[in-house]
């Protein structure tokens, strides 16, 4: 169905033919009790009318586009006049109560094609629903028994990237046995190439285009091609060079550079990428046609330097995924902390007259850094100066490596290989060659929030860190101006250390809002020995500032 005409007429005269347009237009009430229109939402007539016979779709949006209310009429179609079982998956059980509280009873209750569908002496459950000749679901994804429980013929799954990802893989089982299964997931997009937005990048791309009323280009709107510009003295400025100073602001044509009206009956969706077989969604405030602009350039102008309000604006206003620059390593940060100085390969008796520090991460090899750590009076702060990176292969060849350079403390990964990492630690203690930790991740809230969390086992040597407060701190290091970490130009020749070195990315846990260090299946080590590297500078400086109860 194309929505490119559709007149509020042509609309109604549609609801006949397409049973959820109809039951939205004649029956349905938003949770203000107002009847249902597409004045400013025309977007929204081509899902009304496809939705129930489609295998579903993937949705990358921003807030407020009206996007849940097309689902949740879906799913009440689906059950009570289509008989069929639908669930409604929300990031959590809590989330799931409100959700039907506030959304779903009061739908029930007071909007009579509705309330007939609700069999006599219902329990009121927030969880199951008879509705009609079907069943409404209602889960969390927190919650993981609740995906082994049920079978479905429709699956809605709102707020995508919030949910447990590994607990949605479960809930997709669950339509298998239907004849005709449908499953439609949507939410605002976090970061670029995951969640919603990977979905949305394997789907068919469709994006709305307005039609320009003054040279009939259709294009999709973007914020900083059709909105949006800087000026001489780099103010966000309007396009709409009319309205610059006052006025609602129109969007200006990517063809003819002129401003142009959003209209009801002037948009289309175009797919981007027809070849794919999958609905893909992307949708922003732009395209709410109630939506001024001008309030939207303010708020723009109010984010500039501050990432979370960046990333509120892509996000929730844009429908755009956000990754600020710096958000992880890569090679351009690296670059900027090296310095025109070779890798000391001999190390020697002189360095005793500084502080070096050792990180080893253990894997199939020894990978091991080593720096000499000088302190910064004006800053009040060390500075790390990359002395040797490389591997080696036993802990000999580790105790050696200690006594050449001097170190003073090395900290060393306890696992996998926990009996030798204990005998390398004893060693050292015996021998007085230099004192040596032995780390463990624990949770944060094991540790508490001082700098990157430290709690300290004197007795065993054992140091415990929070794994995603320690990687954010070496990333701080590195993107200070001047760098906490200095590394030496011969460290780009060491096989697999830059690569290893950028492989984890910060991304937003599936499990909550915080951000986590994911490496996928690329080696890390070189990261995780710099990392031990920076506990062994702060366990030598023995500040209180790091040091954990």
């Amino acid at each position: 169905m194309n929505s490119a005409n559709a007149t509020a007429g042509v609309v109604d005269a549609l609801s006949s033919e397409y049973p959820l347009l109809g039951l939205a237009l004649r029956h349905h009430r938003t949770t203000r009790g107002k009847s249902l229109t597409f004045h400013d939402k025309p977007y929204l007539i081509e899902l009304y009318c496809d939705a129930p016979s489609i295998d579903g779709f993937d949705a990358m949006k921003a807030v407020q586009v009206g996007w849940s209310e097309l689902l949740v009429q879906l799913i009440l179609e689906r059950a009570g006049w289509g008989g069929r079982i639908a669930a409604y998956v929300l990031p959590s059980y809590q989330l799931r109560d409100r959700f039907v509280k506030n959304r779903v009873n009061p739908l029930l209750e007071r909007v009579p094609a509705y309330t007939e569908k609700v069999p006599e002496h219902d329990p009121g459950s927030l969880k199951i629903k008879r509705f009609g000749s079907g069943s409404l679901l209602f889960l969390g994804s927190n919650t993981v028994n609740d995906f082994v429980e049920f079978s479905a013929d429709v699956l809605v799954v709102d707020e995508f990237d919030r949910c447990v990802s590994e607990h949605l893989a479960l809930a997709r089982d669950r339509l298998r046995a239907s004849p005709y299964p449908q499953l439609f997931r949507i939410g605002n997009p976090t970061l670029p190439g995951t969640g919603i937005a990977a979905l949305f990048d394997h789907s068919d791309g469709r994006r709305w285009h307005h039609k320009c009323t003054r040279c009939g280009e259709r294009q999709p709107l973007e914020w900083a091609t059709n909105v949006v510009e800087r000026d001489a003295s780099g103010r966000w400025v309007p396009l709409d060079v009319q309205r610059r100073e006052a006025g609602a602001i129109r969007p200006v044509c990517r063809r003819c550079r002129r401003p142009f009206e959003r209209v009801a009956d002037g948009g289309e969706w175009v797919a981007e990428r027809p070849s794919n077989a999958r609905r893909g969604y992307q949708i922003s405030r732009l395209d709410v046609l109630s939506q001024e602009l001008r309030p939207l350039l303010h708020e723009w102008s109010e984010a500039q330097g501050d990432a979370s309000k960046l990333e509120a604006f892509y996000r929730s206003v844009l429908g755009r995924p956000y990754e600020p620059k710096g958000m992880s390593i890569d090679r351009e940060i690296l670059a900027n902390c090296t310095i025109g100085e070779p890798m000391n390969e001999g190390g020697g008796e002189s360095l005793r007259e500084h502080t070096v520090v050792a990180g080893i991460d253990v894997g199939r090899l020894l990978h091991v850094n080593v720096s000499r750590v000088e302190y910064d009076e004006e800053r009040e702060q060390n500075v790390r100066h990359c002395l040797w990176v490389g591997t080696v292969q036993t802990f000999d060849q580790v105790y050696d490596l200690l006594v050449r350079y001097c170190v003073r403390v090395c900290v060393i990964d306890s696992r996998p290989e926990v009996r030798k990492a204990q005998e390398l630690r004893d060693r050292c203690i015996a021998s007085g060659v230099c004192e040596v930790w032995l780390a463990q991740f624990t949770a944060a809230d094991r540790i508490g929030r001082a700098a990157y969390g430290m709690k300290l086992d004197y007795r065993r040597k054992v140091v415990n860190v929070e794994r995603t407060q320690l990687l954010d701190a070496t990333l701080d290091d590195l993107q200070v101006e001047p760098p906490r970490k200095r590394f030496s130009e011969d460290v780009w020749r060491v096989k697999g250390w830059a690569d290893q070195m950028v492989a984890p990315k910060r991304r937003r846990s599936a499990h909550s809002d915080r951000f986590v260090w994911d490496e996928g299946n690329a080696d890390d080590h070189f990261r995780f020995a710099d990392a031990y590297e920076r506990v062994a500078s702060d366990l030598n400086s023995r500040s209180g500032t790091y040091l954990g109860a």
